[in-house]
């Protein structure tokens, strides 16, 4: 670094010694600051994909039955195909990951689904009109005798 002023004496000698030092400690603090973001903005893609893991670790001791395992699979399929229709991968991808923690085994399994499917099929049953039988008349009463 130049300076475009001359030193003419002992004072003005160590006067600028001194702006020098504290020049350097700004510049360190500076590229010290921009190595220690630089750290975290490498270490930011990993941290995301732990926090992913952490929320796909299952810590539950309950085993999935099939009803868990098909919803874990048909979900984001169907979120895909009709929700999702045209949007971007990483949202997919994001969504997908969220439906699949979503369906645990404590929340989704066999007997929850039955239970769901039975509330259902007895609402249906109450809401359609009952038919009635119609008697069938073949014209023979049946319990007259014939000879």
């Amino acid at each position: 670094m130049k300076t475009t002023q001359r030193i003419k004496n002992l004072q003005q000698l160590q006067a600028e010694i001194e702006l020098l030092r504290l020049k350097k400690a700004e510049q360190e603090l500076y590229f010290k600051d921009k190595k220690e973001s630089f750290k975290a903005s490498l270490k930011s893609p990993f941290t995301f994909i732990k926090k992913i893991t952490g929320l796909l670790k299952n810590n539950d001791n309950i085993h999935a039955d099939w009803a868990t395992a098909l919803a874990r699979v048909s979900i984001p399929f169907l979120l895909n195909k009709t929700l999702l229709r045209g949007k971007g991968a990483v949202l997919k991808s994001i969504l997908t990951i969220l439906s699949q923690k979503a369906i645990n085994p404590a929340i989704f399994n066999q007997d929850k689904l039955m239970g769901v499917v039975d509330k259902v099929s007895d609402w249906v049953g109450k809401i359609l009109p009952k038919r009635r039988k119609e008697a069938v008349d073949y014209g023979i009463p049946p319990d007259s005798e014939t000879y």
